[in-house]
């Protein structure tokens, strides 16, 4: 009979609700099922912080091998970096994945939840060796390439490369494997590492900012696939000069980096000023995993290979 951990960020009293327990009874899931539910943190989406997440991760590493899955029901607000930086910190092993917190209406009564589906996936031996995996909307993502697509409501999250699998019922189908997943085994996160984004004309003040305040990582969300304003570059090479890594990504949220435009602040000027870049990452996925690599990168060079 396979025993299950749900970890709840947002308060176990929603998850024993959704599920259809009474606050002073025991857990009810499937017959086939046993599960125990753990409070970490009573907590909206918005007020996790990346090292509460650690703190999650390393919480997931000490239980992981006393049960055969673990569910983490979460806000949806920062589940998608939630989701990510879980991925990268959590070894292979049995199956860990993450669903949003069911909702609650003004009665107290479930609304929407996706728990059950995420309780399936937990409780099949196909989904271990996969990293996080997160399941909303039936739909089984890899926490690598989902993202947040809608504010609210149902299909919240997309993933450009597909879904994984789906869930049907107690049915669930994985078809396909994440590609190039990475673990990185970090004992700490290093922060701040700020994250700016490149609009039509802006200006540098935030990187000056940001090199004035001797942040520890910069990730800066560029135009196209790599591309600045060229008075961003002098601050960027100041940056890196200063010893403060700068990564870059593309605003799009997904997509490679490079092209072969010869104009002033195109990829080739950052590539030349030093710059890492993170094709196919979001910007806020990739200010979390600077701040994972950042803790074990003994040498610049060796945190560059980390984002390759």
């Amino acid at each position: 009979m396979p025993k299950l951990l749900i970890l709840s960020t947002g308060g176990a009293l929603v998850v024993r609700r959704a599920l259809g327990c009474r606050d002073d009874q025991p857990v009810t899931l499937r017959t086939d099922l046993v599960a125990t539910i753990e409070e970490f943190a009573n907590l909206p989406g918005s007020h996790l912080t990346p090292q509460q997440v650690f703190t999650l991760a390393q919480r997931i590493h000490s239980l992981r091998e006393a049960y055969d899955g673990i569910v983490v029901a979460s806000g949806s607000d920062t589940l998608e970096e939630t989701a990510f930086l879980l991925d990268l910190l959590v070894p292979d092993g049995s199956p860990v994945v993450i669903t949003n917190l069911p909702r609650l209406n003004a009665s107290g009564v479930v609304a929407a939840n996706g728990l059950q589906a995420a309780i399936a996936v937990a409780a099949t031996p196909a989904a271990a060796q996969l990293g996080v995996l997160v399941v909303v909307d039936d739909s089984i993502y890899a926490a690598m390439s989902v993202q947040t697509q809608y504010s609210q409501g149902s299909r919240m999250f997309t993933d450009p490369f597909g879904p994984l699998g789906r869930v049907e019922g107690e049915q669930v189908s994985i078809w396909l494997r994440p590609t190039n997943r990475q673990y990185i085994a970090a004992t700490r996160l290093v922060e701040p590492v700020d994250l700016i984004r490149v609009g039509q004309g802006a200006d540098d003040r935030q990187l000056r900012h940001s090199i004035a305040d001797q942040v520890a990582g910069i990730v800066i969300e560029t135009l196209g696939s790599g591309r600045v304003p060229p008075w961003w570059l002098p601050a960027i090479g100041e940056a890196i000069q200063r010893r403060i890594p700068v990564v870059a990504v593309s605003r799009a949220g997904a997509g490679g980096l490079g092209d072969e435009f010869g104009f002033v602040g195109a990829y080739h000027d950052l590539r030349k000023l030093g710059v890492i870049f993170a094709p196919n990452l979001s910007g806020i996925k990739a200010r979390v995993k600077l701040m994972a690599a950042l803790a074990v990168a003994r040498s610049p060079a060796e945190l560059r290979s980390l984002f390759r």
